[in-house]
């Protein structure tokens, strides 16, 4: 009877852990006894210890630019240099005989830089004078707006040799505000009255950096030549008649008389006809004067510029006026 009791009981336990297992929820495996204190040390150290917050990565920015990494760029100044010739600065050589002035070439010759050549300071300058035509050159860069950009007098002195072409070098420095600029570069002669003699020029582009584009066309002939009267000439009757030509500038062209103390003592205008061939333009008037008796006059012919203003051309002879 005891036997059969403790079967039944056993039967009893088996069916009712079974029927515990039939549900989703699995039994967790029991512990070891001797492993229950380390397990708990363990979760209560886990649970005093803080979740570590890992930050996502950050994308560095890149630099922004700055000045000294990025330079600004500066233009390379590019001179031309002068043909390869050596000269001091004041050399004189024969005339010429197919060069005078009787044959249309000028006293004053530019001969470097030609017309219209684009120039960087300090510009290199090269030009001429015939021995003994006069004691004192005026060497002058004219800006765009007719300023007065850099002047040099020089004094040749009474030792010149005669019948020779003086050759000169100059540098000219200048300064701009603007980028360029139409500029004229002029040089005259005058007489010890101070009186203007002649002057000649050439236009130029003047550039305050880049590269320099220079035109090899040397003005070695007067820009105004008198057909009538001859030089040193007597003019009586109290008519002077004048004809010439003149390369144009502005297409008018004036005469004065000047006495021998550098008074003018009568000026007047005449037209400019349409250039011929050779690129000079025709001009004529007729002078009426009145003297009492012999006089010594200075007869000038110059012209003026447009852009720069101001004189650009002028020429002179000097003839005896009688009664």
């Amino acid at each position: 009877m005891k036997a059969a009791r403790g079967v039944l009981w056993a039967l009893l336990i088996v069916l009712t852990l079974g029927g515990c297992a039939k549900g989703n929820t699995p039994v967790p495996t029991p512990l070891p006894p001797h492993f229950i204190p380390t397990a708990v040390a363990m979760t209560a150290q886990a649970l005093s210890t803080p979740t570590r917050q890992i930050a996502p990565t950050a994308t560095a920015p890149a630099p922004s630019p700055t000045a000294g990494q990025f330079p600004k760029p500066t233009a390379t100044k590019m001179n031309t240099p002068l043909p390869t010739v050596a000269l001091p600065t004041a050399t004189p050589t024969p005339l010429p005989a197919s060069k005078t002035p009787d044959r249309g070439y000028a006293p004053v010759q530019i001969l470097y830089p030609g017309a219209n050549s684009r120039v960087l300071s300090p510009l290199k300058t090269r030009f001429a004078v015939i021995g003994r035509y006069t004691d004192e050159l005026h060497v002058e860069l004219i800006g765009e707006d007719g300023r007065l950009i850099y002047r040099r007098v020089m004094r040749l002195g009474e030792d010149q040799p005669a019948h020779a072409l003086i050759f000169f070098n100059l540098e000219i420095p200048f300064e701009l505000q603007a980028e360029a600029e139409v500029g004229r570069l002029q040089i005259s002669a005058w007489d010890d009255k101070h009186r203007p003699l002649f002057q000649n020029a050439v236009p130029l582009i003047l550039l305050k950096e880049g590269q320099q584009q220079i035109n090899y066309h040397p003005a070695e002939k007067s820009p105004i030549i008198f057909v009538k009267p001859r030089p040193l000439q007597t003019i009586s009757g109290g008519e002077l008649e004048v004809e010439g030509k003149a390369l144009p500038s502005a297409g008018v062209i004036e005469l004065l008389l000047a006495n021998p103390s550098g008074k003018v003592l009568l000026y007047k205008t005449a037209p400019l006809g349409a250039p011929a061939a050779d690129g000079y333009a025709p001009f004529s008037i007729t002078l009426k004067y009145t003297v009492k008796q012999p006089l010594w006059v200075r007869l000038i012919a110059r012209e003026n510029s447009k852009k720069p203003e101001g004189m650009i051309y002028l020429n002179s002879l000097e003839l005896r006026l009688a009664p």
